[in-house]
């Protein structure tokens, strides 16, 4: 007599018999999600060294904005006008090369300039600055007017500008910021 089964039978298979593949694939899956959370820990640390870096760099930015602040306070209406004799430290006359953004790098700022009095969090030194005279002698045409023979004879005279270059570090010694700035009182 014959019956009907719902489920399809199976043969049993003798347990020696089997290969333990259940167990290859979970151990390959175990060093795939290892893998993964490796990688995720190493991005996160590399994140959080360049976020530092940032803050690191942009409190060095602001102190040298600061110290430029402080520079052209000198400038203030009521304040002597100084010296550009060299009497003064950091305030000297137009220094050969100094547009160049390397002549700043290889400056000895801990002699020749003016370490700001400014007392700032976070960073590990206060500001220091140099001040330029700057003589400029303006050329016609340069501000968009026309060049002609009655321009060449209203040649203006000299104008005076100062260059101010404030150079600070962040929280470390690693991270310094240049900064400069003309000014004409």
């Amino acid at each position: 007599m014959s019956y009907w089964m719902p489920y399809p039978t199976r043969p049993v298979t003798n347990p020696r018999a089997q290969q333990g593949v259940v167990l290859i694939v979970g151990l390959i899956m175990v060093l795939l999600i290892s893998l993964i959370a490796l990688a995720a820990i190493r991005g996160s640390g590399l994140q959080e060294l360049m976020a530092g870096n940032v803050r690191d760099r942009n409190l060095a930015f602001q102190a040298a904005e600061a110290g430029l602040r402080e520079a052209e306070g000198r400038f203030a209406a009521g304040n002597s006008m100084p010296l550009f004799d060299g009497s003064e430290v950091g305030l000297v006359e137009a220094l050969v090369g100094s547009t160049n953004s390397g002549f700043w790098d290889a400056y000895s700022w801990a002699t020749q300039s003016v370490q700001s009095s400014l007392t700032l969090e976070g960073v590990s030194q206060a500001p220091r600055y140099v001040i330029e005279e700057v003589a400029y002698t303006p050329i016609a045409g340069a501000d968009g007017g026309a060049i002609g023979f009655a321009s060449n004879l209203d040649a203006e005279e000299e104008t005076t500008l100062y260059r101010i270059t404030s150079m600070s570090y962040g929280a470390t010694d690693a991270s310094p910021v240049i900064l400069q700035a003309t000014f004409k009182p």
